[in-house]
């Protein structure tokens, strides 16, 4: 394929990413990094038009090739500002445009970016520095990992671009003789035209992969969290109960699981009726989320049951945590009820052992105990001359 059919080739894609990133923001999915990806796919069909031109009319300098590496540049710093967006940060525009204005300027400096050569051995390191801030930000900014891997077409696309732009700008950095042209050298511009046509075409892939996938996963987890309190509800425990068992199994690391029920629940809500039920739900859910400090999940299984899920807990942090729920839940003031109202629960729990071939069979045994009488546990003053030692859910221990 010549050098021509190339560049008309990835006009018609970047046109095409710009348009259809656009149309992808229209017709529904209302992420503002759409229309950043879509300003940068523009910017690319600018470039490339530009360069279209050079085959036909002899172009003014500020034009060609002035204009067009800053619109190049601007292209790749928008698909920055895009991710940027999309992981919360701010997009930085005012910057992006200040360091493609600077380009523009620098075609002017004498003896700077007068030769084509000359341009790409100061351009193609800037364009690289881009791809490796545009790959930082996406590891640094992104702490969810079940987002995180929707990113990786986008952070390869990008490594793929930098790896060409390193090989080729070795090639004319080593290869002084290597003669260069608009239409120029077969080999070399024209892979580096491919190279523009198959990162556009990965990059429109990417962006809508993104924005697709991050609101399927949006809408899984509205389907999987209670209105009221917050937390996961019913539908989300049988996956994360599975993989904790699992993980205790191969890692003999044994999980627990605890249940929590509101006993004083169905009088208060038949004298206060769902508001003031309401309110001791949503307090007593806060009361569990952060005295247990757990990453493992808690979730509202009925209207008045919790059921939190635990790993590597023994059953004298277990104990521990019952008394100290029930302390800080029966101490509850609750605005909605009287203050002679006192809110009590019941609470049971099952460790797994090798025996325990499922999940399920944890939350039958916890269910048992729960049901039976509340035992007082009795937690140890820590004698003056010993040491204090906080463990993983908040309790203090004794340390000789």
């Amino acid at each position: 394929m010549d050098a021509f059919t190339l560049h008309v080739s990835t006009a018609i894609v970047s046109a095409m990413m710009s348009i259809s990133l656009l149309a992808f923001y229209i017709v529904g999915h209302r992420q503002r990094s759409l229309i950043d990806w879509s300003m940068a796919g523009g910017l690319f069909f600018a470039s490339s038009c530009i360069g279209l031109l050079s085959y036909f009319f002899t172009i003014p300098y500020w034009l060609g090739p002035g204009l067009a590496n800053a619109c190049y540049i601007l292209a790749h710093l928008g698909l920055l500002a895009g991710i940027r967006r999309h992981l919360q940060l701010t997009p930085q525009w005012h910057s992006m445009i200040l360091i493609a204005a600077i380009v523009f300027l620098m075609h002017y400096v004498p003896g700077f970016l007068e030769s084509l050569t000359s341009r790409l051995l100061y351009i193609y390191p800037l364009l690289m520095l881009i791809n490796i801030c545009t790959v930082l930000t996406i590891v640094l900014a992104d702490k969810s990992r079940k987002i995180h891997a929707i990113y990786y077409p986008f952070m390869l696309a990008e490594l793929i671009f930098f790896g060409q732009q390193l090989v080729r700008f070795i090639f004319v950095a080593f290869d002084q003789q290597l003669t260069l042209s608009i239409a120029g050298n077969r080999i070399l511009q024209s892979s580096g035209t491919l190279a523009v046509f198959t990162f556009l075409m990965l990059m429109t892939l990417s962006c809508c992969l993104i924005v697709y996938r991050q609101q399927q996963l949006k809408l899984q987890d509205v389907t999987q969290v209670d209105p009221l309190t917050g937390l996961l509800n019913r539908q989300a425990l049988p996956s994360r109960a599975k993989h904790v068992f699992e993980l205790g199994r191969y890692q003999k690391a044994p999980m627990a699981i605890m249940i929590v029920e509101i006993d004083s629940l169905p009088k208060i809500s038949e004298k206060y009726g769902y508001g003031g039920s309401d309110s001791v739900v949503k307090h007593v859910a806060s009361v569990l989320e952060f005295t247990t400090r757990i990453n493992s999940g808690i979730f509202r299984q009925h209207d008045n049951k919790f059921v939190l899920l635990f790993e590597e807990a023994s059953t004298e942090q277990l104990q521990r945590l019952t008394a100290r729920l029930q302390d800080k839940v029966a101490s509850l003031v609750i605005k909605a009820l009287h203050d002679d109202v006192r809110i009590s629960i019941n609470t049971g729990f099952a460790m797994q052992s090798d025996n325990d071939h499922s999940w399920q069979i944890l939350m039958q045994q916890a269910e048992r105990v729960l049901k039976q009488p509340i035992k007082q546990v009795n937690v140890p003053q820590p004698a003056s001359e010993r040491e204090l030692v906080v463990d993983r859910f908040g309790f203090t221990a004794q340390k000789n």
